[in-house]
């Protein structure tokens, strides 16, 4: 199937009438999201093909089922740039389209702020990429993807272990230097593998230090090896 988006005039007409898609499609509805937003061209067809696929629902703790749809979606949908990617209209048109069941089991809204905070973009750019439903399983796959690892998503999983570490690590400014959050990421396993203890207190206290280090330096000028070795030395003075 083509991937579909969104009209920029049916974004608009959505993000502008969120109590009436929340009542009448979110909490009711049974017809498409289509019929709930005025005017022609409501989706538009782009020219990627897209290979259907369902997402994971099966657990009881909706939280459990992040690892298995990052992989599937990143794996699906890996041809996209980090420009073609950063495209709400795109993530918002798979949230109330494709998946809107998917997201209705993993971000059950209780109001219409609720739901425009993880069906659309309703934060800053950046910060947003990491709070809709489906975008977020996209970029932590990009981000985390390390196809050196004889698991490539060893580090992927490593940040699902607990939902605080995704909130501290993604959205922040150096979320999308591939360099810097893999060091980052594979200073904190490799300590935890050798006895360090790793929990949410650490992950939000190295992830403030990255971001002071982003003060002192620039970090996109810092190697893979930079950020691994300061942030390993912090870890190790910190036992």
């Amino acid at each position: 199937m083509k991937l579909k988006i969104f009209s920029e005039d049916s974004l608009i007409s959505i993000k502008t009438n969120t109590e009436h898609i929340y009542k009448n499609f979110l909490k009711k509805g049974n017809a498409a999201i289509e019929e709930y937003i005025q005017g022609e061209g409501v989706l538009l067809e782009t020219s990627f093909d897209l290979d259907d696929f369902d997402l994971d629902t099966s657990q009881t703790k909706s939280s459990l089922t992040d690892l298995e749809n990052i992989k599937r979606v990143y794996k699906h949908v890996r041809f996209l740039s980090e420009s073609q990617a950063s495209d709400e209209r795109m993530w918002a048109s798979l949230c109330f389209g494709r998946y809107s069941e998917y997201m209705k089991y993993r971000w059950p809204a209780e109001n219409a702020n609720d739901m425009a905070n993880h069906y659309l973009f309703n934060y800053s750019i950046q910060r947003s990429l990491f709070r809709n439903g489906i975008s977020r399983l996209w970029w932590m796959g990009k981000i985390t993807y390390d196809q050196n690892r004889t698991d490539p998503y060893e580090l992927t999983q490593f940040v699902c272990t607990d939902t605080d570490y995704m909130e501290s690590v993604f959205g922040r400014n150096f979320t999308k230097n591939p360099s810097v959050m893999r060091g980052m990421l594979s200073a904190l396993l490799d300590a935890q593998k050798s006895g360090i203890k790793i929990d949410r207190f650490t992950v939000r206290e190295i992830s403030k230090y990255i971001n002071i280090l982003g003060g002192t330096y620039i970090l996109d000028c810092l190697s893979y090896d930079d950020i691994y070795s300061k942030v390993a030395a912090k870890l190790s003075a910190g036992k």
